[in-house]
């Protein structure tokens, strides 16, 4: 029971992050609760604190009409008497669009609203607080990019500085293939499979590897020869280096 009464508050937690905490928190099974209970809360702190702000711009509206209704009457215009009239139909939207608790009503009524709907809808499409799942994901943007970008920096350093290809036998580095290039840096769109298209010969490119050498590390692409005639529907076009001797 204890589990449950916790995760109606623990389901504000991005959906992203729920299976680390279901179980002990049965949170598909209490996302339709908790967003009812996000939506009381809503009302429980809006109510309130509306008839505190009509009741207030009632006095003012009030105070406002009296000194209006006390000008000389070559200045009063009766149609000042429409403007209060006018505010008090407004009221509750200037409530809800300028004042902190409107602004906070009205995201927890209207996100448990949506978190109710969708899980009593579907269960699979139940999701936890918007706005904490969106934290989370710039957050987590911002770690993984930050993290990606360490690993390029170092991986570069580990490269050195930028080389021509070297073209070696498979032999020379130990593999099943008839050559290999050897880059200083990762080749776009070359993935296992491809067929590398060359000014004599079509080659299909194995799975590409990393191998230390005394110049730094580099990027090995496996290279065999295609004996047969194949459809290709789209080919990498690359001249091939000199061989060389070693892989080292």
């Amino acid at each position: 029971m204890a589990c449950w009464i916790a995760a109606l508050v623990v389901g504000a937690a991005p959906r992203r992050v729920w299976h680390r905490l279901d179980p002990p928190f049965p949170l598909l099974r209490t996302a339709f609760p908790a967003g009812i209970l996000t939506l009381t809360i809503g009302f429980a702190i809006g109510v309130p604190a509306f008839f505190a702000f009509a009741e207030h711009a009632a006095d003012a509206d009030n105070a406002w009409m009296l000194r209006q209704l006390t000008t000389p009457a070559t200045s009063y215009d009766p149609s000042v008497a429409l403007v209060p009239y006018g505010m008090s139909v407004l009221t509750v939207f200037i409530f809800v669009l300028s004042t902190p608790a409107g602004l906070v009503t009205l995201y927890l009524v209207t996100s448990g609203t949506v978190r109710a709907v969708s899980a009593y809808l579907d269960a699979d499409d139940a999701r936890g607080d918007f706005v904490l799942s969106g934290l989370y994901w710039v957050v987590m943007t911002l770690f993984t990019t930050s993290r990606e970008e360490a690993r390029r920096l170092a991986r570069t350093q580990r490269e050195g500085p930028e080389t021509p290809d070297r073209l070696v036998t498979g032999g020379a580095v130990g593999v099943d293939a008839d050559y290999v290039v050897l880059a200083s840096r990762r080749k776009a769109e070359w993935n296992p499979g491809a067929i590398i298209l060359t000014r004599t010969d079509w080659y299909r490119l194995g799975v590409p590897f990393d191998l230390q050498t005394p110049a730094g590390l580099r990027t090995a692409y496996p290279l065999t020869k295609m004996e047969t005639v194949e459809v290709v529907r789209r080919g990498i076009k690359y001249d091939l280096p000199r061989l060389t001797k070693t892989g080292k």
